[in-house]
C-alpha cells in the first residue's frame, strides 16, 4: 500500500479539490424517509444511519476525495450504531473514498496500542486511512499510534490548535505556547515517516475558523497535511486558508460537516426537489470557495 500522504494527495488530484465531509449523523437532522424511520427506536435509528450514509456517500463519491465519521455520533446508537459506522467506511472505501476516522484517541501506552490496532489493522473493523488523536497525555501515549501507524501506513491527525471557542484555554497556555509545543512534536515525528517527497503521514488538526494562526502553524509543521475542520457551519470559511497549501494544491484538507449533511433543511434550496440534490449543491458551492484557495498555496 502506498504512503497515507500520498495517497491523499492522489485523492486530491484525482477528484480536483481538498474538501472533506465529516459524517456526523443526528437522526433528528436525517432527511426523509431517513427522519421518520429514526424516530421509533434506537435500533431502528441505527438501520435508518445505516440506510442514509450509503445513499449519501453515493452522492459523495464523484467529487469527494476523504470523508471524515465522527464516531461519537454512532457510537451514541450504542452496537448498532457503531455497526452502521462500520459499513459507512466499508461502503466509502468501496467507492474509493479515503477514511479519516474521527474518534481523538489518547490514553497510555497499551490502551494506544490496543486502539490503533483496532482501527488500522482492519481486523476488528474496516481499516481506517487516518485517525485522529489527543495528544495530551504525553509523546509515551502517542508513540504507539505512530509505530501501528507506520506499519499499516496509515495516516495520524494529531490535535494542535482546534476550532472550538474555548480551545486557548489549555491551547493558548505556556510560553511557547501548549499548541506551539504539540506542533514541533508533530514535525519532529513527521520527519521519521515521509513520503519520498515533502509530505509526512503525521499530520495536524488547526481550525479553519483560526485563518490567522495557519501560517505560524505551516511554518512549525513544513511537512504536516493538515485538517482543517469548522468550514461552514462553524463560521470557518476558505479566507486566509492558502497558507496550508502549496503550489500543487498539497497540504491541507478543509472539513465541512452540517454544512453539507443539512443543506436538505436549507429553505433556499427548497426549490430543488430533493435531498440529494441539495447536498451535492452544497458540495459544488463549497468547491468553488475552496478551489481559489488551494490554488493559491505557495
Amino acid at each position: 500500500m502506498k504512503h497515507f500522504a500520498t495517497r491523499l494527495w492522489d485523492a486530491v488530484d484525482q477528484k480536483g479539490n481538498a474538501a472533506m465531509i465529516g459524517l456526523d449523523p443526528r437522526p433528528d437532522h436525517f432527511p426523509q424517509p431517513f427522519g421518520m424511520r429514526a424516530q421509533n427506536s434506537i435500533s431502528e435509528a441505527a438501520v435508518a444511519m445505516k440506510a442514509y450514509h450509503r445513499e449519501l456517500l453515493d452522492v459523495l463519491a464523484p467529487k469527494i476525495p476523504i470523508v471524515k465519521p465522527q464516531a461519537a455520533f454512532f457510537e451514541a446508537l450504542g452496537v448498532a450504531g457503531y455497526a452502521a459506522m462500520l459499513d459507512a467506511m466499508a461502503y466509502a472505501k468501496e467507492l474509493g473514498i479515503l477514511v479519516l476516522l474521527d474518534a481523538k484517541r489518547g490514553d497510555i501506552g497499551s490502551t494506544s496500542t490496543a486502539y490503533a490496532k483496532a482501527y488500522f489493522s482492519g481486523e476488528a473493523c474496516p481499516a481506517a486511512d487516518a485517525l485522529t488523536i489527543n495528544p495530551y497525555l504525553g509523546e509515551d501515549a502517542c508513540q504507539p499510534f505512530l509505530e501501528v501507524a507506520q506499519q499499516h501506513q496509515a495516516g495520524l491527525f494529531v490535535l494542535v490548535k482546534t476550532s472550538n471557542p474555548g480551545a486557548g484555554l489549555f491551547q493558548d497556555h505556556g510560553q511557547p505556547p501548549l499548541a506551539d509545543q504539540v506542533a514541533l512534536a508533530v514535525h519532529r515525528w513527521g520527519l521519521q515517516n515521509m513520503n519520498g517527497c515533502s509530505w509526512s503521514s503525521v499530520g495536524a488538526v488547526v481550525g479553519a475558523t483560526r485563518p490567522a494562526e495557519l501560517a505560524h502553524f505551516r511554518k512549525l509543521m513544513p511537512h504536516a497535511p493538515l485538517l482543517l475542520p469548522g468550514f461552514g457551519f462553524q463560521g470557518g470559511s476558505a479566507d486566509g486558508l492558502q497558507a496550508a497549501f502549496d503550489s500543487n494544491g498539497h497540504g491541507g484538507i478543509v472539513n465541512s460537516s452540517r454544512g453539507i449533511l443539512w443543506a436538505h433543511e436549507r429553505k433556499d434550496l427548497q426549490h430543488i426537489p430533493n435531498w440529494q440534490d441539495r447536498v451535492d449543491f452544497a458540495v459544488d458551492e463549497m468547491l468553488q470557495a475552496l478551489a481559489p484557495v488551494q490554488k493559491a498555496g505557495v
